[in-house]
């Protein structure tokens, strides 16, 4: 395993990149209670979170002055008129709602969101950038009010760990979305090691064999355990909403050509010059999708303006490497039902989320450093009790792999601005007498609140 891989996103629900999906949301009370309640806790823990939180205040200001000064441009009017004809009433109408609110389906949220946005990239972009926005929102468009979308495409990562890792020297491996929207929010997410099931009632994250563990959340979601860059895909008009904001706030680049595709017809391609603000010697630069600078791809039909394909290469360095290629997108068709059913073996391990210990205290008053010691050190001694306190659920598997380790030497803790925790440097030899080096990842935003291993061995 390896930092922020097998056992990420079982402990929190929002991880950076769900929590800055609604960061605009939650700035506007629009969110759901639990939704608002785990964005706060998540900005409370991450001040990457909390500083792009802060940015997007400063850009609502500067919105408002830009549509109080721009004379004769009405902000809310050209929304409005769409909002009229689709006779559709609005829940709520606010100047970055109008702009960024997400929904889960393509009606008023995707022509209302064209809308508005395109018009303050005209006010404010190169008439080429313009062009490349109103692409992406005749996509999001022409695919308004669809009922299910089925994505298949292929993912340079390690097949076993978390679904947005992303690892340049990688083969490729198929990964795949089914969503329904509606009669009820359905989704599932697959890829060779794991599976994650939304069935409109609870979400099941599935690490498969020889892993065999799962985690249950006994509620609906419309993304989890790190599915979210996909889901964005698929919401079209989540995807304009995000990579126009930043292009407005944080001045990325977007370009518009015309192909000739392989059936004949004539193709749109937009590219995205995407930064993820991370810095080149952060340990978790290029590891992650979200923390990579990405060149992304999105291919229309010209005639349909639906979107075909997405291709996504990592940026940087003298030159790119395609890490994602989405060549299939199947729109309204059919789903079988059995999609959203997951069967899983009889012996399967449940994680469960650490609760308070009669001496709780003295886990919780340890640094990273004294918890990553205190986990070796019980795998050393096979005080699997003791190592329980760390890691949850301690399976066959986990002894086996780490019953009876050396500790050889473990560092100072460090951390990242994409992670909100802390990684700790470590060398250990196993019985078999292999060492290994790498960073375990800890955290310790649980109800406990003490430290809990999250990746890295």
């Amino acid at each position: 395993m390896k930092a922020k891989n097998q056992q990420s996103n079982k402990r929190n629900i929002m991880n950076c990149a769900e929590c800055r999906d609604n960061l605009v949301a939650c700035l506007e009370g629009l969110l759901e209670a639990e939704q608002s309640r785990e964005c706060q806790a998540h900005l409370e823990s991450c001040a990457a979170c909390r500083a792009e939180y802060g940015a997007i205040s400063r850009l609502q200001e500067r919105l408002a002055a830009r549509g109080r000064v721009a004379a004769g441009v009405s902000l809310v009017e050209p929304v409005m008129r769409i909002v009229h004809q689709k006779q559709i009433k609005p829940e709520r109408i606010t100047i970055m709602s109008l702009f960024f609110k997400s929904r889960w389906g393509f009606g008023l949220g995707a022509a209302a969101t064209a809308a508005a946005v395109i018009l303050i990239i005209a006010l404010a972009a190169p008439k080429a950038q313009a062009k490349a926005a109103d692409v992406l929102a005749k996509g999001a468009r022409a695919i308004a009010n669809l009922t299910s979308v089925h994505l298949k495409g292929q993912l340079r990562t390690l097949p076993r760990d978390n679904f947005s890792n992303i690892d340049a020297d990688s083969d490729f491996s198929p990964i795949e979305l089914w969503k329904q929207f509606q009669p009820e929010l359905k989704w599932r997410v697959e890829k060779t090691g794991r599976v994650a099931v939304m069935d409109g009632q609870q979400t099941i994250l599935y690490l498969k064999p020889p892993i065999n563990e799962a985690v249950k959340v006994a509620q609906r979601t419309t993304s989890a355990f790190d599915t979210d860059w996909l889901h964005r895909i698929a919401n079209l008009s989540n995807t304009i909403s995000n990579e126009l904001r930043h292009a407005q706030a944080q001045g990325w680049k977007l370009a518009l050509t015309e192909e000739t595709g392989t059936d004949g017809r004539l193709k749109s391609v937009v590219s995205v010059m995407a930064k993820c603000g991370l810095p080149d010697d952060d340990y978790c630069k290029n590891k992650f999708l979200h923390d990579a600078d990405t060149r992304r791809v999105y291919r229309f039909d010209a005639q349909s303006e639906r979107l075909e394909a997405v291709q996504i290469y990592l940026a940087g360095g003298t030159n790119e490497v395609q890490i994602f290629d989405l060549s299939q997108i199947d729109y309204d068709q059919p789903i079988d039902p059995s999609v959203w059913q997951l069967n899983l073996p009889a012996d399967v391990s449940w994680y469960h989320e650490p609760q308070k210990l009669p001496d709780n205290e003295k886990y919780a008053s340890m640094t990273p450093d004294e918890a990553a010691r205190a986990f070796f050190e019980a795998c050393a001694k096979e005080d699997w009790n003791e190592v329980e306190k760390f890691y949850s659920p301690v399976t066959q598997q986990l002894k086996d792999y780490l019953g009876g380790i050396e500790i050889v030497s473990l560092g100072k803790a460090f951390s990242s601005k994409s992670y909100g925790g802390q990684f700790v440097p470590y060398e250990i030899k196993f019985k078999g007498g292999e060492v290994k080096k790498h960073n375990l990842a800890v955290r310790k935003d649980n109800p406990a609140h003490r430290w809990q291993v999250d990746g890295g061995i």
